[in-house]
Formats: C-alpha cells, structure tokens, sequence
C-alpha cells in the first residue's frame, strides 16, 4: 500500500555524490543562510542542479529542506505548467513536484479515485499535499462516501479531521480500526468512536474487542452498556486522563470491572490502581478501604459520588484522608465536601481543629423529613398556612428524639 512503502536511502539515487554534497551543504546551513540572505528580494540563489538535487530529496521527512518546496505552494505557486494538468490519478503523478501537485491535482478527482490514490507510492509530503486539496475540496468534513473508501489515507488525517465526519457504518468503523492498528493511531480512533456513537451507532463485541488493541482513551464516548463488555485489559491499560469525562453511571460500572481487574493486588498496591477509578464506588467500598490506611488524596476525593460521599461520618472521613484531611479546609466551599460539611454537627468538625465551618449549630434539631411525612401520612406540607398543622409532627419528633 501507498503509506507502507519503506523510504528510499540513499544509495536509491544515481548521483550519490552531488546528494552526498548538498547533505554536507546542508549540514553548515550554506543553503537556508543563502535563503535567508535573499529573502527581501525573493530571489534563490541555487543553481539549477541544487534545486533538482533538492526536489529529488524531498522524501526525507527529517530534513530541513522540506520546509522550502512547502513554503513555496503559497508564494510561488501560479498556475498548473502546460500538460500538467491531471485528469486521472495514476503513477505518473508520483513524479510530480509538491507545487505541482497543488497546482494541477483536483480534489474531486482525488476523492473519486481514492483506491487508487491508495495503490500509488507517494511519499510522505505528497500526501499532505494530496490531504490539503481534500481538505479544500471538503472544509465541512469529509463525506461518508469518501470516508468508507480512504483505507490507509486514514493515517494522514488528524483527530481534528474526524470531528467533522457524519460516520454512521459499522462496516467503515471496523476497516478504520483494522488499517489503525498498530500504528499510534489512539487519538484519531477515540474520535471515530465519539463521532460514530453521537451519530446514533452502536458497537458490537467484535468491535469492542478490536478496540481493546488501542489506548482505552475512548472509554467515556462508551455507554454504561457497552463498558460492561469491555475486556480486563482495557480496564487495567486506562489513566486518569481518559476517566475525566466519564459519568456517574460510567463510572460506576468500570469500578465493578477495575475492582474485578485489581483483585490479585491488595494494600497501597490495590489502592494505586483502583484510585482512578473510586468515583464510581460505594459508600460499603469507601469504607473498606479504610483499615487498610489508604491516605486519600484531597483530588480523589473530590471526585468520589456525592452520594457515597454523604453518609460517611467525621471519624470515617478522618481515616480515609490520614495525613491529607486539613485539605478539607480548601475545599470547604465546594461540592461534594460542602455538601458533606452541612450534614455534620458543628461541635464534631470543630474537634478536627481545621476551622471548618457550616455545620449543623449546637443545640438545633435535625429533623428526618421522610420521617415526617411517613407519620403525617400526607405530601409535604407547603405554605404559611400549612405551618400549624405540621405542629403535631414537630411535637412527636421531639419526644421520640
């Protein structure tokens, strides 16, 4: 295929030793210097010989020289030269300069031939020229119908690219995914995945096996559905970056499937690798962490569930965080260690000696509402003249308190 083809070296040259000179050339600066000496006037100062020696190397992706004959697409570029002109894509384009190709190569016809763009060995800069007139050709995003159809053009494109697709077959996912593999493609296949799920798709378990040879950056674009068939070592493979984006529901379900991942470790060992993932734990998984002196840290803590967060109390909590809890005072103002703080009696949080404030006040009553509405057998009672009769509840609360 196009993109596997291996790169010349340079004995595939039959003029080793100009190459060799214009490396050495190259290697003092003599050629960007003299570049940069004429650039107020716009005129080079290679001889005729430089320049072909300098087009015939422009294969090298790790050269300097590259960025010259891209430089020149948008200054020195015209108009495509007589007979130029390319009506079909076949291999007589591989002998066509970069100005060239911009100039002469349309991109509707290179969106019609994809395949046998695909079947040419152009090289690296060649088919970011190519991608450019793909791009122009398509700003909106490029068409289902060119999408199924790019095979290993797929490697050229950026996550970026992706977002702008409408990619709603399967069949195309899993081609994508087969030509991706192996091939640092993670961030452009978490794209694929995202546009194709917000499109409506759904992913089998051939395709979710697949995508266990990539990077789980993925996991969150999963539903809670999908993840509950996601492979171990997917789970084990994700950071905390990849879980930022996940939900409550997703969450909850890769705790259950790290907690199953993770089993054979225990201790500090355990607690590393589960961490990521404890905003989806319990309130019971919380607190069996706590004989083993976890010392949580206050941005794990942050992130757990609200509501396995709340009916944890101030001793629980001390022992959770260890050396850690006077972050608690930082975070006094924002959820979920506020909403923690107002279910707390305030003579407990101020036997912490952290000056948290926003407890329950010493002496007040704290009331059960559904314990309330469970006696008067009726709905919550609202308004100025519903006061009255809720007397009766307060008088029983009292007594049974």
């Amino acid at each position: 295929m196009a993109l596997q083809s291996a790169r010349p070296t340079l004995g595939f040259f039959r003029t080793p030793t100009p190459g060799s000179l214009l490396l050495l050339l190259l290697s003092l600066r003599w050629v960007l210097l003299s570049r940069a000496q004429t650039a107020d006037t716009g005129q080079g100062v290679m001889t005729p010989w430089l320049q072909r020696t300098f087009q015939d190397l422009s294969w090298r992706r790790s050269e300097p020289t590259v960025i010259l004959p891209r430089a020149l697409l948008g200054t020195e570029r015209k108009s495509c030269p007589p007979g130029k002109e390319a009506h079909v894509v076949d291999e007589n384009l591989v002998f066509y300069t970069e100005r060239e190709l911009e100039a002469c190569v349309d991109g509707a016809l290179l969106a019609e031939h994809m395949d046998r763009v695909n079947a040419i060995p152009f090289t690296y800069q060649q088919l970011d020229v190519l991608k450019h007139k793909l791009d122009q050709f398509y700003p909106q995003g490029y068409p289902e119908s060119l999408i199924r159809h790019l095979s290993y053009f797929f490697l050229e494109v950026t996550p970026e690219d992706i977002h702008k697709w409408n990619v709603t077959s399967l069949e195309t996912v899993k081609s994508l995914l087969k030509i991706s593999k192996g091939r640092k493609m993670d961030a452009q296949v978490a794209a694929l995945i995202a546009r194709y799920l917000v499109g409506g798709g759904q992913l089998d378990k051939v395709t979710l096996d697949m995508l266990a040879n990539f990077h789980p950056s993925y996991l969150c674009f999963l539903s809670p559905e999908h993840l509950g068939l996601v492979q171990e070592n997917v789970v084990r493979a994700a950071r905390p970056q990849d879980l930022d984006a996940c939900g409550p529901l997703q969450m909850g379900v890769l705790y259950h499937k790290a907690h199953i991942a993770f089993r054979n470790t225990s201790g500090s060992a355990y607690f590393a690798r589960i961490k990521p993932f404890l905003g989806g734990a319990s309130t019971e998984d919380l607190r069996a962490l706590i004989p083993q002196n976890v010392s949580m840290d206050m941005a794990t803590f942050k992130k757990l569930r609200k509501e396995a967060l709340l009916p944890l109390t101030i001793a629980e909590v001390q022992k959770l965080l260890g050396p850690n809890l006077e972050g608690l005072r930082a975070e006094e103002g924002n959820s979920p260690v506020r909403d923690w703080i107002l279910r707390q009696r305030q003579k407990d949080l101020d036997s912490l000696g952290l000056g948290l404030h926003g407890g329950i006040p010493n002496g007040y009553l704290v009331l059960d509402l559904s314990f309330r509405e469970a006696l008067s057998g009726a709905a919550p009672l609202l308004g100025p003249g519903s006061a009255f009769t809720g007397i009766p509840t307060l008088l029983l609360a009292l007594a049974l308190n």
